[in-house]
């Protein structure tokens, strides 16, 4: 019905709690009843996988060892169970030189279309068009700073 390993790992758990003799303990001659609940509890509608679990499980029952003060419910025990290794491959191909020719011809027709989107003058103008437009906006802000620091006439203040 249950495989042993998960049997023995709750066993030792519900050993370790009756141990500390937290407030609601159950009496020690209903520790079997005990473990054979938490064993239902931990099996319901849960698959577990020795390899990855048992650990788990024991990580779990020395949170609830060293953070509870009064006997915990079988959920308890679930929501501190650390979080399931996620298995991780990573298979780095080597790209040919077609595939970053043609790669970086997307992306550049990508990176295009949003500066089309974002300023449709802007994306249309060659580097020279834009580097006359700075030009021609830095000659404006020139101008601007001579006339401020150009004393006024005392007839345009009347």
């Amino acid at each position: 019905m249950h495989e042993a390993w998960l049997k023995r790992e709750i066993a030792a758990g519900v050993s370790g709690l009756l141990a500390l003799r937290l407030d609601g303990s159950p009496a020690a001659d209903a520790m079997v009843k005990t473990a054979e609940i938490w064993l239902i509890a931990m099996t319901k509608g849960r698959e577990w996988k020795e390899e990855q679990d048992s650990v788990r499980i024991r990580k779990a029952f020395e949170t609830l060892f060293a953070t509870c003060e009064r006997w915990p419910p079988p959920a308890l025990l679930l929501r501190e169970l650390p979080v399931q290794p996620v298995e991780q491959r990573q298979i780095k191909h080597k790209r040919t030189e077609e595939q970053i020719r043609t790669g970086n011809k997307a992306l550049d027709q990508i990176t295009a279309g949003m500066k089309r989107r974002a300023n449709p003058d802007a994306a249309l103008k060659t580097d020279n068009q834009i580097e006359e437009t700075k030009r021609q906006a830095m000659a404006a802000l020139a101008e601007l700073q001579d006339r401020a620091n150009k004393p006024m006439n005392m007839e345009q203040h009347q």
